[in-house]
């Protein structure tokens, strides 16, 4: 079975606009885009295109990726004055400290859900974990597996499963290795076809957070072959992704509702 995350997405847009047409204010997100990392050039755009479609303004900084960490954190911190949410997309350029700049975003406009004090549940986790619900499979006590590339993406990740009481473990940069005792597999590395039937469990669910381009095209980490195996695996595109772009929205609709109830329109 398909896991389609834009079937979810869409039922969650249809009672977003509603709610964000009935606030008092125009919502505002910051969005601050480093270099020109082609799969970050097409969140971006995703992100843009949808918070104008739910009456979200948009606040864009499209910076060079020699610019230095003062400068972002500059940037940063004059956001922070008029936004409903910012957020620093990722994967910056190695130069720049991903953890102390998202640790800059104020916690009540971490939309992203980076920092540890932030109200938010990162948007990709709550996809991932919303595409796993949607399997309808008992999952106390299952065995996960987060296949990453960043301790930033997957320790949140692991807290957040392991609420819902499944066991799991974090394989950072993982080689090619055998995940067949692993009832869930999520893979965010961004390795095309990176996951093959041999290395999974049969009727296994598999997220895939993966996205890579070939010859124009946008694939996963999954081998599609392992559709063969699993009883339910996430699209590339059409899963995780219209779901993150939607729930990072809903942040940004739960900041400025919380800031409203606590500082009023002014």
């Amino acid at each position: 079975m398909i896991l389609d995350g834009k079937k979810i997405a869409k039922q969650i847009e249809i009672n977003l606009k509603r709610k964000i047409k009935n606030l008092a204010q125009p919502l505002y997100l910051g969005i601050i885009l480093v270099g020109r990392n082609p799969a970050s050039l097409i969140y971006v755009n995703l992100k843009e295109k949808k918070a104008k479609k739910l009456g979200i303004k948009i606040k864009k900084i499209v910076l060079s990726s020699r610019t230095s960490q003062k400068r972002l954190i500059d940037i940063i911190e004059q956001l922070s004055k008029k936004a409903d949410g910012i957020i620093v997309q990722l994967p910056l350029p190695k130069h720049l400290n991903a953890k102390k700049i998202t640790d800059t975003i104020p916690p009540a406009l971490d939309v992203d859900g980076f920092g540890e004090d932030s109200p938010f549940v990162s948007p990709a986790h709550q996809a991932i974990l919303a595409l796993i619900k949607k399997s309808k499979a008992g999952l106390k006590n299952k065995k996960a597996a987060i296949l990453a590339k960043t301790l930033i993406f997957a320790q949140p990740l692991k807290k957040l499963l392991e609420k819902q009481k499944i066991k799991t473990k974090i394989f950072l940069n993982p080689g090619k290795k055998n995940f067949s005792k692993f009832d869930i597999i999520i893979s965010a590395l961004g390795k095309p076809y990176f996951l093959k039937p041999e290395m999974i469990k049969v009727k296994s669910i598999i997220i895939d957070v993966g996205y890579s381009r070939k010859k124009g095209k946008a694939i996963g980490d999954v081998d599609p072959k392992c559709q063969e195996i699993a009883a339910f695996i996430s699209p590339v595109p059409g899963g995780v992704g219209p779901l993150t772009v939607i729930y990072l929205l809903k942040n940004v609709y739960l900041a400025a509702k919380a800031r409203l109830e606590k500082f009023g329109k002014g």
